[in-house]
């Protein structure tokens, strides 16, 4: 438990949020909800009928990201690529809509990244109290493959006008092909040469990201890189060190789901961090998401690593609350803080 000193001293921090500017480069997504209510099973196949009651659009991936940090009351500029579509469409009106900066990049030879879910809902009115939702299917409409050298000036470009006015930079990478190595060392390249601090979120090869000052990997990602399982404290506190070493970072906020989190740091000891409200996880769909932003923001806003792991440890157990792609709010972070 925090004692009142150390929560007043949070509150303060989450309060300084809206001075903190963060610049957000990466795979941007668009999320697609398609709601309908069960009928009946189909003639054709044995699959169920759903009637359309609903659709809905969230900014993913990268977007996710950024969507968190001005719905915590931060600063923030998103840059990305996309195609020249109605993803790209919608991807700008959602971010007008928030309050996001938008630097969108345009590349005519790939599509803009839509994620589909198909959801049952229980309820025929999508605006309706509590109805119960189940994912049936998800469509992902996707291109991996790397940018091309044109893009990726244009992006190189683009990033170096705007990394000037950032506090923090915020990489988050979904493999989409947007951060391949050779865009990724340029844009830390930059950052470093601007003294900016670069946090990275990444699904991927985390070794294409060296030099960055942290990174926010959750357990599983790491283990794969690392090529074995962390069961015990030791082998936690190994895992964290042989990160440090390969990433050349000076911290790592390791995500633990139920377990919480592990801060590594090149000139302390790991500080192991529970989780919040364990028992209440509904969905944890962009939750690694909410961390990387609150942490940054709290980077951003002069607060320590620590403080900075626990707000962003305490903004995700907020998130997992709720259903699909979502946001935790600045009133939301500063009530559960109280």
């Amino acid at each position: 438990m925090l004692d009142s000193s150390h929560k007043q001293k949070l509150k303060d921090t989450v309060k300084a949020f809206k001075k903190a500017r963060i610049l957000v480069v990466g795979d941007i997504i668009l999320d697609e909800y398609l709601l309908g209510s069960p009928e009946r099973i189909s003639r054709e196949a044995p699959v169920i009928i759903l009637n359309h009651v609903g659709s809905d659009y969230a900014l993913g991936g990268a977007g996710n990201a950024a969507a968190n940090i001005a719905a915590l009351g931060g600063n923030v500029t998103l840059l990305g690529i996309a195609g020249e579509d109605n993803g790209a469409d919608e991807i700008r009106k959602l971010a007008e809509q928030m309050h996001i900066a938008l630097e969108l990049v345009s590349d005519p030879k790939r599509r803009t990244t839509i994620k589909t879910r198909v959801i049952s809902t229980s309820n025929q009115n999508p605006d309706s109290g509590t109805r119960v939702k189940q994912q049936v299917l998800r469509l992902d409409r996707q291109d991996r493959f790397a940018i091309t050298s044109d893009v990726e000036q244009e992006l190189t470009m683009s990033f170096k006008r705007l990394v000037g006015a950032a506090d923090i930079v915020l990489i988050s990478d979904y493999n989409s092909g947007v951060l391949s190595p050779s865009s990724s060392a340029k844009i830390i390249e930059i950052a470093r040469a601007e003294n900016k601090r670069v946090i990275v979120d990444s699904t991927g090869d985390f070794t294409k990201f060296k030099g960055a000052y942290s990174m926010t990997p959750n357990q599983p990602d790491a283990e794969t890189m690392l090529g074995y399982s962390i069961r015990s404290e030791d082998e936690l506190i190994k895992a964290g060190q042989e990160l440090l070493e390969k990433i050349g970072s000076e911290e790592i906020l390791l995500t633990r789901g139920a377990k919480g989190m592990a801060l590594f740091k090149r000139s302390a000891k790991p500080e192991l961090i529970p989780a919040f409200n364990i028992v209440e996880v509904f969905d944890v769909t962009g939750a690694g998401d909410t961390v990387a932003a609150s942490y940054s923001l709290g980077l951003a806003s002069a607060a320590s690593s620590h403080d900075s792991a626990l707000i962003g440890n305490l903004a995700a157990s907020i998130v997992v609350r709720k259903y699909g792609t979502a946001a935790c709010s600045l009133d939301e972070l500063l009530a559960a803080l109280s």
